[in-house]
């Protein structure tokens, strides 16, 4: 007799970490995933933009903990913080980064180092963290690159640099964490109409430019949520035969 009450989409029970979680694809994701069940840790460094999001969450016993990832020292602290209720993770979702358009003639290497120590650098230590066993007992890993890493275009050197290597150590961890029964896949992401998106095309690209970067993707232009349903599909145990991968999304980005 089938179960009509099943349903692999269901996170009651689970607590996912979230950073990132003050706007765009981080805050959709944490939105959508309190929908499904799950106890949410908001993470970002935005304490008044976290509480915003706190606002949209369904569900309760969730939690903000804003930090600056780029402070390697008080990651393991801030991991304490989150089991401090005797409930380990399950799940990490890691959308904080920021985008860094800068010619080749403005580039060196305290800035290449900048936007590594923004966007690249804090994931390793994420996760290093993570799959400790005081801190999680198995689970899922997802992280939110760029189509820009695999199809790349010019004065974004730095920041294609940092989700490129991004892609290369999901693969390489996804080795490692397997026995720890923790799966990590990323997620490249398309042309998703965030906040941080609509600055960036406000200040660099006009009307005409606009209308190509639309005209790209034979879907059109993405929304955040587009992309949280991609992570709570990686995060659940549909995805359980999935790792070491970075899954497209895109809306077929020609």
């Amino acid at each position: 007799m089938e179960n009509s009450n099943f349903n692999p989409l269901d996170f009651a029970g689970r607590k996912i970490l979230v950073t990132g979680a003050s706007s765009g694809i981080g805050r959709a994701t944490a939105i959508y995933l309190s929908k499904l069940g799950a106890q949410i840790i908001l993470s970002g460094r935005n304490e008044e933009r976290l509480n915003e999001t706190m606002l949209q969450l369904v569900g309760r016993n969730h939690q903000i903990l804003s930090l600056d990832l780029s402070k390697e020292e008080e990651l393991s602290p801030f991991f304490d913080q989150m089991v401090q209720d005797g409930i380990k993770l399950n799940g990490m979702v890691h959308c904080a980064g920021i985008p860094y358009v800068m010619p080749l003639q403005s580039l060196n290497k305290k800035r290449l180092s900048d936007v590594m120590e923004t966007n690249f650098f804090p994931f390793i230590e994420l996760v290093r963290q993570y799959v400790k066993k005081k801190y999680s007992s198995g689970g899922s890993i997802v992280c939110i690159s760029s189509i820009l890493s695999v199809q790349p275009r010019a004065y974004e050197t730095g920041y294609i640099a940092s989700k490129a290597a991004m892609n290369a150590a999901v693969t390489s961890l996804a080795f490692e964490l397997a026995k720890k029964e923790i799966r990590i896949n990323g997620i490249i992401a398309g042309n998703i109409m965030t906040e941080m998106v609509q600055e960036t095309l406000k200040e660099y690209a006009n009307e005409e430019n606009f209308n190509k970067v639309i005209e790209q993707s034979l879907l059109g232009l993405g929304k955040p949520d587009d992309i949280a349903s991609v992570c709570a599909f990686l995060l659940s145990d549909m995805a359980r035969f999935i790792t070491g991968r970075n899954m497209y999304a895109d809306g077929g980005l020609l």
